[in-house]
């Protein structure tokens, strides 16, 4: 390109001459040949424009060579066959660019077009008055005539062509803005040679405009070279559009409405007799062509509008109104009462995610998209099916005649149709609907309260043979926590309303209470008092574990602290999770908390369970082999209830083991149980490790622990779990009854009471 551009500035210092023509014709021949070479290179999907492109350069340039050959011959005739290839080339560059437009856009830009008149109204007019007109009325034969007014004719034909490329948003590729360049710096050429004869000062020195033309043969090879030239051709992307204004087409359509009045203006000044009528004519095509443009970008808008807010209450995978949607038109049948009453149905495909784990995304989406037509079917008009997210759908249904069964009814007929397998295209896969029904205004008065109520019902719908419930108003039978609740514990550990009861361990040789557990309950302000059954095991799916792990760790130390304050040394056990054991920041937390409250690693325990370990065993390994080197003791909870063997739990830093209760539980009756527990004690024993025995529920138990020489021992014979506050109260009771059982006394410091 800088090549090109030496040459240009060299070519105009060359004499006026026949080999000076023929240079001037061989750039054309070479940015003809370099389109050919940009289209082989880059291959567009549509060739036909820049093909097109070079047939005009091409033409252009025979043309150049017989002006050449004319001159050569001592006469310059006009018109001469020159001209005939110059017009050819026009043609083509026109059709090119007409095809360039329509390959980004098959059907077509009204605004764009709109845009291209507008300019080319304006152009025209004043093209016709100052170069039309008059080369019109010169002298000269009727043939000669209409050369002359076929050039400016070209011209504005090529502007219109131009001005719809650019302003129908296709001009953003490098390769389109350098093609635009080229056509500019041609069309400035051709209306400032046409213009010549009426300015004094270029008419004897028209040969300085093959700059224009040389300029943009250059360009023309430059922008089919270009890599993006094969994107140029690319179908815009389908879907509604907006026919916007940008500040580029504004100035455009500012600039071609202002040729009018000015065109009139240099008329006055120039003393001519101005075009009044057609600057008129001219003035109502541009009114008319803007208000087009206004009303097609005003209905395109609303166009618009409307798909967006259908998107925003669609499903975009199933096509199904989207949650939002559905709580609304829940909201909007509540808010008419007198209708009667509001059905909704949540349904839950369970084990969806396994097949979507399996079989792939793409069966995935297949099933959900099968699902919702089935469940579509059944419904029809008589309610709204919606897909409130991921495997999860919802059905509102209105009963005027406040029949509480009617909801039943359709959930067993919806249950019954998706049970039935799906035949997809690649497989049969079959799935098991969970089915919660809530009728409103009964059991809840707003469309969100409903969807609790019926998420509730489908944790008790998993444990029915049938799969549907129907919301009674208490908690799932199994005191799971459902996913709607769950989203409160987040919350409900900011406000405090998790809390954390301590059960103590005593020590069986001696009755002393040594340590406590700690125990994590949410007391909820509806349900009461939940186990940690109820959202431990959602809150580790969720990944709502770490900051729960963190805030009962924090309130064990926190306790043990005021404890040891108050005069009384009592080491605190937390459970762990897999998660907090895989959580790279979990032994710096840990380290943080235990400086924070100054305890010390050795009044801390922390509880693994025997598989926890070995979900990955090498980072498990180094997170607790730095807890371990912090004076943490770690311990193995739950012993027995996994597949480990103590071979493999002895490569682990943990020092205590603690026997499941269902083997304690047991012992004093089942000689089995008795068996195992008593062989543990004395492996774990030789293995260096301390035994911590659970449900001890008695004191022949506890006495038979002692008798198998276990080191410690907890259960609701000992001590139920308490809040901290009543923890010592506890301690002194157990301190002041084991021993009696056991028929020691409590030694305390080295003095024995």
């Amino acid at each position: 390109m800088f090549g090109g551009l030496v040459y240009v500035a060299a070519h105009e210092f060359l004499p006026d001459s026949v080999g000076r023509d023929l240079l001037y014709a061989g750039v054309g021949f070479v940015a003809a040949a370099a389109i050919l070479v940009g289209v082989r290179r880059n291959r567009p999907v549509t060739r036909a424009p820049w093909l097109l492109f070079a047939a005009g350069i091409l033409l252009w340039s025979l043309g150049d060579v017989v002006w050449a050959i004319v001159r050569a011959m001592g006469s310059e005739p006009f018109p001469s066959a020159a001209d005939a290839f110059y017009l050819l080339g026009y043609g083509a560059f026109a059709v090119g660019l007409h095809h360039l437009a329509r390959s980004r856009n098959p059907g077509g830009d009204r605004t764009g077009m709109i845009d291209a008149l507008v300019v080319g109204v304006a152009i025209g007019l004043a093209v016709t008055v100052f170069l039309i007109e008059p080369g019109w009325a010169a002298e000269g034969s009727a043939l000669a005539r209409s050369v002359v007014v076929a050039y400016p004719v070209a011209d504005v034909m090529l502007l219109v062509q131009l001005t719809n490329l650019r302003t129908a948003g296709h001009g953003r590729t490098p390769a389109l803005r350098l093609l635009s360049l080229a056509l500019i710096a041609t069309l400035i050429g051709d209306l400032l040679f046409q213009s010549a004869p009426g300015i004094s000062w270029l008419e004897p020195n028209t040969h300085l405009l093959d700059a224009a033309w040389l300029i943009g043969y250059l360009l023309f090879g430059a922008a089919t070279l270009h890599p993006s030239m094969a994107a140029a051709t690319d179908r815009q992307p389908r879907g509604v559009k907006v026919a916007s204004l940008t500040g580029g087409q504004l100035l455009l359509l500012s600039g071609a409405i202002t040729v009018v009045p000015v065109t009139v203006l240099v008329e006055v000044f120039s003393g001519a007799e101005p075009h009044l009528i057609e600057a008129a004519a001219a003035s109502i095509v541009i009114i008319w062509l803007v208000h087009l443009r206004m009303v097609g970008m005003t209905t395109k808008m609303s166009e618009q509008r409307e798909h967006l807010a259908r998107l925003a209450e669609a499903d975009v995978l199933t096509g199904l109104p989207n949650r939002r949607r559905f709580t609304d038109t829940v909201a909007a049948r509540m808010a008419d009462g007198a209708t009667g009453t509001v059905h909704v149905l949540l349904i839950v495909l369970d084990r969806f995610t396994e097949i979507n784990d399996t079989l792939g995304h793409r069966v995935g989406d297949e099933l959900l998209c099968a699902v919702a037509a089935r469940m579509t079917k059944v419904v029809g008009a008589h309610g709204l099916v919606a897909r409130l997210g991921g495997d999860s759908f919802g059905v509102v249904m209105q009963d005027e005649n406040h029949c509480r069964e009617e909801a039943l009814g359709c959930a067993t007929t919806l249950r019954g149709e998706l049970a039935a397998p799906f035949e997809l295209s690649d497989v049969t896969v079959s799935i098991d609907p969970l089915i919660g029904v809530a009728v409103g205004p009964g059991d809840g008065t707003d469309a969100e309260e409903l969807l609790q109520r019926a998420d509730v019902a489908v944790s008790v719908a998993r444990e029915r043979p049938d799969r549907i419930a129907r919301y009674t108003g208490r908690m799932p039978s199994d005191g799971s926590l459902t996913p709607h609740l769950l989203t409160e514990l987040s919350a409900a550990l900011q406000a405090g309303d998790v809390v954390v009861h301590y059960q103590p361990q005593v020590q069986v040789a001696t009755g002393r209470v040594i340590g406590v557990e700690a125990l994590v309950r949410w007391q909820h302000p509806v349900h009461g008092l939940l186990p940690p059954a109820s959202f431990i095991p959602a809150a580790e799916r969720t990944g709502l574990i770490r900051p729960l792990t963190l805030y009962v760790l924090n309130r064990a130390l926190d306790q043990a602290a005021k404890w040891r304050a108050a005069g009384r040394d009592l080491s605190v056990s937390v459970n762990l999770s897999v998660r907090d054991l895989l959580d790279p920041q979990f032994v710096g937390d840990v380290r943080d908390a235990v400086l924070l409250h100054g305890v010390g690693g050795q009044g801390l325990e922390l509880e693994i369970t025997e598989t926890m370990a070995m979900v990955d065993p090498q980072r498990s390994l180094a997170a607790l082999e730095a807890l371990s080197a912090m004076g943490v003791m770690l311990s193995v909870d739950d012993y027995g209830s996994g597949y480990s063997s103590l071979a493999y739990l002895q490569r682990l830093p943990v020092r205590r083991l603690k026997i499941d209760r269902s083997f304690v539980m047991g012992m004093v009756e089942d000689e089995a149980s008795a068996t195992i527990v008593a062989s543990t004690i004395d492996l774990a024993r030789h293995l260096g490790m301390s035994v911590v025995a659970e449900g001890v529920e008695d004191d022949a138990t506890l006495l038979a622990l002692r008798a198998m020489g276990c080191d410690t021992a907890q259960g609701f014979g000992l001590g139920r779990p308490v809040p901290g506050a009543d923890v010592l109260d506890l301690v002194a009771t157990i301190e002041h009854r084991v021993p009696q059982v056991l028929e020691q006394l409590v030694p305390i410091g080295h003095r024995m009471v």
